[in-house]
């Protein structure tokens, strides 16, 4: 387990009250140059992050901060009071996150405030409920975990465009509703969990579009995934639905795929001939990429988070970017990215990250290749929680949701022929990834 270092409250308050030396400089705006600090004397601390922009989220009338708390794991409850404190008003959590720790943590950092200046979406779980008691039952403990009388908006996660009209889940909202439990319905989606079981993200958020009972929407939109999102923005801006992005940061990967490689080998974990044919074609990609990581003078993903995170919000069809916020440095450095727009230069980068690098991104609620695997291996799921192990420290979290699993896992794409990388049409070395993510997630 990777340790993780931040500011600790103390350091925070003192922050707030006299500025932070050069905290999330780096995130917030990349590389800080001489026009940048025009004005200010040298070391002049930078004043404690506030968030900037409010938006419209759809029709729901909530005024929503561009920056929100995605919680999929537990974060410090005293790390989001800090976000709260810096303006933040938008959760996006879940019945099973942490196993109801994650709303434990919201339902504690909120005590004490005026309800009404936050906005509370979570998700149950349909699967086994038999009816509307059932429902409820399940939203009580999510109420009584949150310390609250209502949720402002609840969502369904259908696996296919036609779950957007389940009816349990349709008949328990008005109930809800007319109890004042909930105040608005959404639909979230990441793509099938299991091949062959589910429809494309986009066909789901645009059919929840066009079923019209939906406020608010919870989808994956980044510079290396554009084509889905946009799709999806475009329709529910026409619809006046609001939209909130996950999974916004497609970067990580480069930057130890050496270190991870050399690891499995020294582990002397299992790599067959054909395992290092891709293992040499993964190391020849990281090879043509380093002109680029020097060009731009790169050490780790820090540099371009930034960029990746306003390319999103400079969509103004975007209102809320649901982040992880682990640590108070989190706080300062993302609440720092609030209205903060994209420039040429930073455009420029992304763009050049594409040609250079994208092939390292294995796209989330894809599953294009899947189809194409012999083994039945969930490669979108299992991607998505390799994710949440390298881009969001969720590394507890992912590891347990991978060992949950009830499909075949990615030990199996060691000795196979790697026909999932045949059906991607980004030129991903899928295989590879899915033994490197297997590596990762099982720490074996």
């Amino acid at each position: 387990m990777r340790e993780r270092k931040g500011m600790d409250r103390r350091g925070f308050i003192r922050a707030s009250a006299a500025g932070l030396a050069g905290a999330g400089a780096t995130l917030a705006a990349g590389p800080v140059s001489a026009a940048a600090t025009a004005g200010q004397a040298p070391g002049a601390p930078a004043a404690a992050a506030k968030v900037k922009s409010y938006r419209p989220l759809g029709r729901t009338g909530f005024k929503v901060s561009d920056i929100g708390i995605g919680t999929s794991q537990t974060f410090p409850t005293e790390v989001l009071k800090a976000a709260l404190d810096a303006g933040v008003n938008y959760f996006d959590t879940g019945d099973g996150y942490g196993r109801g720790q994650a709303e434990r943590s919201i339902g504690e950092a909120i005590k004490g405030r005026d309800r009404k200046s936050v906005f509370i979406t979570t998700k149950i779980r349909f699967d086994g409920l038999a009816d509307t008691a059932a429902v409820a039952a399940k939203l009580d403990q999510s109420l009584e975990r949150l310390q609250t009388g209502y949720v402002d908006c609840l969502m369904l996660g259908p696996s296919t465009a036609a779950g957007v009209k389940n009816e349990l889940y349709h008949q328990a909202m008005a109930e809800f509703k007319k109890a004042g439990k909930v105040l608005f319905g959404g639909v979230a989606s990441h793509g099938p969990r299991v091949p062959g079981q589910g429809d494309p993200m986009e066909d789901i958020m645009l059919a929840a579009i066009e079923d019209g009972r939906f406020d608010v929407l919870l989808f994956v939109y980044n510079f290396l995934q554009k084509e889905p999102g946009e799709k999806i923005l475009a329709a529910a801006a026409k619809a006046n639905v609001g939209t909130t992005i996950m999974k916004s940061n497609p970067l990580g990967r480069y930057y130890d795929m050496k270190n991870r490689m050399a690891q499995m080998a020294k582990d002397g974990q299992p790599v067959d001939d054909r395992m290092r044919g891709a293992m040499a074609q993964m190391e020849e990609q990281i090879r043509q990429a380093e002109p680029f990581i020097r060009q731009h003078g790169l050490k780790t993903p820090a540099e371009i988070k930034a960029a990746a995170l306003k390319f999103v919000l400079a969509d103004r069809r975007v209102n809320t970017l649901n982040l992880a916020f682990n640590t108070f440095d989190d706080v300062q450095s993302l609440v720092g990215l609030s209205s903060a727009g994209l420039s040429g230069g930073e455009k420029g980068l992304l763009e050049a990250y594409e040609r250079h690098l994208g092939s390292f991104y294995c796209r989330h609620a894809c599953g294009r290749c899947e189809a194409d695997c012999p083994n039945g291996v969930p490669v979108n799921t299992i991607m998505r929680f390799n994710h949440y192990f390298e881009a969001q420290g969720s590394e507890k979290y992912a590891m347990g949701e991978y060992a949950a699993l009830e499909t075949a896992r990615a030990d199996a794409c060691r000795t196979c022929g790697g026909f999932c990388e045949k059906g991607c049409p980004y030129g991903v070395p899928v295989r590879t990834l899915l033994c490197l993510a297997h590596s990762q997630l099982t720490m074996c």
